[in-house]
């Protein structure tokens, strides 16, 4: 009788986690990035990410384990990603709301698929395909939903978020090449390391910003302050630590696909929020995820 590996499909709920935590914490950097802009709060959520994965790495890891070359892909993924990738997305989360930017980070399964494909010898399979097929699907029923309330495209704003794809695609590529030359790293270590290049990146581009957030920081309502140091640290240090976790050993093209589950959860989020019921869109596009991670989940296990 065959047995179902369950531990391989561990990391893809450790992706699945690190969406919601980035999509629960999404909803306030939204609010905040209208607020305050989205290099102001980019910078803010990177930092304080920077000294929550030095203190988990003092804390739970144990040496160091990079080497010249893992340490220059992670520094390299953290400039790409996080510093210019993320100003993108905050950017989109300041003009066009949180769910549709992150609807469309569900395309980068094309881009990293066709990576993994090239590079790390992963095939896609016709599993594979009909889910990634299953989340685009998602896609395109999102963006119908937006298209029907606005009547116009936000061609501008679309295409900033599309740039930001782009540059979080390629900070994924360059922490998996990180992995595969130092296969012992810690997600705290690694993370951290990633952090540091987007904060001295910010640094070097206005060598006082630092301050300034600070001082900006400190000013702000109690409620404020707690609200959005909170949501740094789980859109950012908690969701980053599980999704390097689960980058680590994943299929790559797999692991980006489900990236729907944060448009949706968000969605939710709203529904909720504003005490309305889920519209005939959500219910469309939550199928497709369900048909699509089952695929998936059956490609992983065979």
């Amino acid at each position: 009788m065959e047995t179902t590996d369950w531990t391989s499909l561990t990391p893809y709920f450790l992706a699945i986690t690190s969406n919601l935590c980035f999509g629960t914490a999404s909803v306030k950097f939204s609010q905040y990035s209208s607020r305050f802009g989205a290099s102001w709060l980019n910078q803010l959520k990177v930092t304080i990410a920077l000294i929550g994965f030095l203190i988990g790495f003092l804390l739970f890891e144990e040496g160091f384990h990079l080497n010249l070359r893992s340490s220059s892909f992670f520094f390299a993924s953290g400039i790409l990603g996080l510093f210019l990738g993320d100003w993108f997305l905050f950017r989109g989360f300041a003009n066009l709301g949180a769910t549709r930017t992150l609807v469309l980070y569900s395309f980068q399964p094309f881009l990293l698929g066709v990576y993994g494909f090239i590079f790390l010898g992963q095939s896609l399979g016709t599993m594979r395909i009909i889910a990634i097929a299953c989340m685009i699907a998602c896609v395109f029923t999102f963006v119908l939903e937006r298209n029907r309330t606005l009547g116009k495209w936000d061609m501008k704003n679309f295409g900033l978020a599309f740039v930001g794809i782009g540059f979080d695609a390629l900070g994924i590529v360059f922490s998996r090449q990180a992995y595969e030359s130092s296969p012992d790293t810690g997600s705290f270590e690694a993370n951290a390391t990633r952090a540091l290049g987007a904060v001295i990146a910010f640094n070097l581009l206005k060598p006082s910003s630092t301050n300034m957030i600070y001082g900006d920081l400190t000013r702000l309502k109690k409620n404020d302050r707690i609200q959005l140091i909170g949501a740094c640290l789980l859109g950012t240090f908690v969701a980053l630590t599980l999704f390097l976790k689960a980058l680590k050993t994943a299929h790559i093209a797999s692991l980006t696909a489900i990236s729907i589950t944060g448009p949706i959860w968000v969605s939710i989020i709203e529904h909720v929020r504003e005490r309305r019921l889920p519209n005939r869109y959500l219910v469309i596009a939550f199928s497709f995820f369900l048909v699509g991670f089952f695929f998936m989940s059956r490609a992983i296990i065979h």
